[in-house]
């Protein structure tokens, strides 16, 4: 049932980002022709045009991407769509984790189509492919950066989960207010933000103590580790709180 949940929601995500995907990539298609053939004047003029368009289409997908995952969840669990949602055979914990999932994988989706993105533009343009192809996987080589590139890419992703629960969290406790719903969630997210932040001042040293022995165990810095730990600890409990506010003072509009 869960992965007919998250189907649901990529539907619905999808939807509104995948056009905004189709003219990004469009864009750099004509972005990379335009180097390539480097008209006199209507080249210029073509290849400033779709620089134009590919920087504000970039924009308008992050700023899309971050109000379809808010809009989703607080439509879908938090107003009238909720009362489906809540008679339906699943737990609470497979709503949240649902709208958490969705939230990611779309959210990868668009880094995944910038990064294509780039690629397309050096396949297009005079700059060969596969000389760049080798020249940046001798660097990985040379500099050892394989497993750094391994460690950043999780690093990103419990840094976007955080958030991502960061935002669902501050919309639940929102939700109790009966008066300007939205208002009041906004002033939970800045109210958690600061606790987060009070929190992990006096946990320091603590967690620099972790941080150094997973770094003399694992290799990486410390301060890598200390944020990697920081933010599962803050998801496990944006998700308690979540899960235990939509449980027991679930408040539908």
């Amino acid at each position: 049932m869960l992965g007919k949940l998250i189907k649901y929601d990529l539907k619905a995500l999808a939807k509104i980002l995948a056009p905004l995907w189709g003219v990004l990539l469009v864009m750099g298609l004509i972005f990379g022709i335009s180097i390539r053939s480097n008209l006199e004047g209507i080249g210029n003029t073509m290849i400033v045009f779709s620089l134009v368009v590919i920087v504000a289409v970039i924009v308008a997908i992050f700023v899309m991407n971050v109000i379809v995952v808010i809009q989703r969840f607080w439509k879908g669990l938090l107003q009238e769509e909720g009362y489906l949602m809540f008679t339906l055979p699943v737990t609470t914990r497979s709503l949240i984790l649902s709208k958490v999932i969705s939230a990611l994988i779309i959210s990868c989706g668009t880094a995944l189509v910038i990064s294509l993105l780039g690629v397309e533009i050096i396949a297009i343009s005079p700059v060969k492919l596969m000389d760049t192809v080798t020249y940046f996987g001798n660097w990985v080589i040379k500099v050892h950066a394989g497993p750094w590139i391994g460690y950043g890419a999780v690093i990103a992703v419990v840094g976007l989960l955080s958030g991502i629960y960061h935002i669902y969290a501050a919309m639940v406790i929102g939700q109790l207010s009966n008066g300007n719903r939205f208002l009041f969630a906004f002033v939970a997210y800045a109210v958690l933000s600061i606790i987060v932040s009070l929190i992990g001042i006096p946990s320091m040293t603590n967690l620099d103590n972790m941080g150094s022995s997973l770094q003399n165990t694992f290799g990486f810095d410390g301060d890598l580790w200390i944020y990697l730990v920081e933010n599962i600890v803050i998801i496990i409990i944006y998700h308690i709180v979540t899960e235990v506010i939509l449980t027991k003072k679930l408040n539908l509009e």
